[in-house]
């Protein structure tokens, strides 16, 4: 899949909140710096920066039986913002290897939110860069009539992590 692994670490941000609405996030786009929100099902969102051409999304296996989904993205500019071209090699626990396509666009001028294969939804949004990105973009808002005591302690379980983008794993046909 990827012959190269030597390349620069890449800036990952997982947010567990559950209490999150998709439809709150992010806020509106500014830069150009694209970055990928991946929503799973379990409510578990992760921050990608799209920072290469060529790059791996999503890596995971099972080490105790053959399962594994891996996904990449190619990026191509285009005059309103970026398309991707996602490949999915996956094998669920009924063993039959396959291979999925997806093509979605990213605007500049919108933040649209797609369905991502079955692992949930992913969304677009830039940035200047990543510190640029607010970790508050991806917790609840509230509402201004909301009284004015102090926040509870945050439930969301918050992290960041930079790791290459391939861990020597590599898919043979």
């Amino acid at each position: 899949m990827m012959k190269n692994c030597a390349r620069a670490l890449t800036f990952v941000m997982a947010v567990h909140a559950v209490t999150v609405a998709a439809s709150s996030l992010p806020i509106p786009n500014r830069g150009t710096q694209l970055f990928l929100l991946l929503e799973s099902p379990a409510g578990v969102y992760m921050v990608m920066a799209m920072d290469e051409r060529s790059r791996p999304v999503l890596q995971q296996w099972n080490r105790y039986d053959p399962t594994y989904d891996f996904i990449s993205a190619v990026a191509t500019a285009t005059e309103k913002g970026y398309k991707l071209s996602f490949v999915r090699y996956v094998m669920t626990e009924d063993y039959i290897p396959r291979e999925e396509h997806a093509e979605l666009s990213f605007p500049y001028a919108e933040q649209p939110r797609y369905r991502f294969f079955d692992n949930g939804y992913i969304r677009g949004f830039y940035r200047n860069s990543v510190r640029d990105i607010d970790a508050h973009e991806f917790l609840p808002r509230q509402s201004s009539n909301q009284s004015m005591k102090p926040p509870a302690p945050l439930r969301s379980n918050l992290s960041v992590f930079a790791t290459p983008p391939c861990r020597g794993l590599s898919l043979s046909r």
